[in-house]
């Protein structure tokens, strides 16, 4: 396996471990275990389990970027909210972050900050040019949806 594909399959094994198991209850050996590569190859490319979890963080946000209509009604906006903002690893991983995110303080930022941050942003931009008569009010209704779903876990 070459170099950037075994960084890539280490990531992709590493992240429903961590949203399975948190943080804390995910051990490098269990990541080295699960990706069948060597612990060397994983330290190889990841200084720590906090570099893992920054990557893997990383690479996440990277597949998950909005897709965004320029325009949207209501319905359509808690559509897209369901089906893309609020995935179940994205809930899962919010759950991750807020429960646990003291323990890899960069990774968290940084999922505030690109995941979270973009969607409230884009959201807004678009409920406030929607067609509607009735205003979306995007804050609210993120955070009640985000909610529900953080205790459906």
């Amino acid at each position: 396996m070459a170099q950037k594909p075994k960084k890539l399959h280490i990531l992709r094994i590493a992240l429903p471990l961590f949203l399975h198991n948190g943080f804390k209850g995910t051990s490098i050996d269990r990541v080295v275990r699960q990706s069948a590569v060597s612990k060397p190859t994983v330290y190889n490319h990841f200084q720590d389990k906090t570099a893992l979890m920054l990557a893997v963080i990383e690479h996440w946000i990277e597949s998950n970027k909005p897709s965004l209509p320029l325009k949207a009604n209501a319905q359509a906006l808690d559509r897209l909210i369901q089906s893309q903002w609020l995935s179940s690893d994205a809930v899962r991983l919010y759950a991750l972050v807020i429960g646990e995110g003291w323990r890899f303080p960069e990774a968290s930022a940084l999922f505030w900050a690109q995941y979270d941050g973009i969607w409230r942003k884009a959201l807004t931009y678009i409920s406030d040019r929607s067609p509607d008569p009735e205003p979306y009010p995007v804050e609210l209704v993120l955070d009640q949806q985000l909610m529900l779903r953080l205790r459906q876990l």
